[in-house]
């Protein structure tokens, strides 16, 4: 019999919905170069982890992030569909677990489709920069660490006012 008021923290959630679209144009450039599944993802306050259950090198890491990169400056659409159980089985989605219909699909063409229930943006272009910022072995896989969007760009700038002020301390040029 009470009454509630709400409002959405618009801000919180789009940062949220760039970090975990995000994570399935990487998710989905993984699985299609090296065939690996991701088997965890956390969205932490600075940066998001995604762990996969094979062996990533570090040095392919540049070539990951511009093809993710790639599909962000497409623009390309996000679509969130729930398939009949008739057309399910005929789609290559990726998923942790089997599940049973219903299963809400999202799909970026050409680089992910996957079972998820997510938040997620219209389009990858809303996505951002997305920038890899490591890669370690982790129980006999990898998990990466990546930000997206404004997370991105607030690390980088952190990141060159660091080395414009270590530079200044020894008169050196920033590098």
């Amino acid at each position: 019999g009470s009454e509630a008021v709400m409002a959405v923290d618009w801000d919180r959630r789009f940062d949220l919905m760039q970090q975990h679209s995000g994570e399935h144009l990487i998710s989905g450039v993984i699985h299609s170069r090296f065939g690996y599944e991701n088997v965890g993802f956390h969205m932490g306050a600075d940066v998001i982890t995604i762990d996969f259950d094979g062996v990533i090198p570090p040095q392919v890491l540049p070539e990951i992030e511009e093809e993710a990169n790639g599909a962000v400056w497409q623009n390309l659409p996000v679509g969130c569909r729930y398939p009949s159980p008739e057309e399910l089985p005929a789609i290559p989605y990726r998923s942790k677990k089997a599940l049973d219909w219903p299963v809400r699909i999202v799909e970026i063409p050409g680089y992910d489709c996957c079972a998820c229930c997510g938040t997620h943006v219209a389009a990858t272009g809303e996505i951002g920069l997305i920038k890899l910022l490591s890669a370690v072995s982790f129980r006999g896989g990898t998990r990466i660490e990546m930000a997206c969007g404004a997370q991105a760009l607030a690390l980088l700038n952190a990141a060159y006012d660091q080395n414009r002020q270590v530079s200044q301390a020894f008169s050196a040029k920033i590098t």
